[in-house]
């Protein structure tokens, strides 16, 4: 046998016992396993900051309704939320660079909350308010 024959076996033999040995060989190539998995991480430390305090009525008169919040250091903007039912917007979306907004709402109960914009995205929503515009 020549050397180069020797030097081929010894290669071959090297590579079968660093894959595991030729009896666990599998006789087609595995793809990519099919499981998933998926992680929520919690939002970044700056992004859970990002959230104003202290929404309150601050009057309703008839139909016109202030609100009003603690502003969020470095927001951009917050986005107003109403609707008429808890969680819900199907009443007021809006964004305003204030921390207070004023509008003329539908009459009845309705409910509110505030998100506030920093880095780019909105962060989680304010505490949420009731009030009973209209009587």
């Amino acid at each position: 046998m020549t050397r180069v024959g020797i030097l081929s076996i010894v290669l071959a033999a090297a590579v079968t016992g660093a894959c595991g040995g030729s009896e666990n060989a599998s006789p087609a190539p595995t793809g990519p396993s099919s499981t998933t998995t998926t992680t929520t991480a919690p939002p970044p430390a700056s992004q859970q900051a990002c959230v104003p305090t202290n929404l309150h009525v601050v009057s309703v008169q008839g139909t016109v309704v202030t609100l009003g919040w603690n502003g969020v250091s470095g927001a951009t903007e917050y986005v107003v939320l109403v609707g008429s039912s808890p969680g819900s917007s199907d009443q007021l979306s809006t964004n305003t660079t204030n921390t207070s907004y004023t509008w003329t709402a539908k009459g009845g109960r309705q409910y509110a909350r505030v998100q506030s914009k920093c880095n780019g995205q909105f962060g989680s929503s304010s505490n949420e308010v009731e009030f009973t515009a209209g009587n």
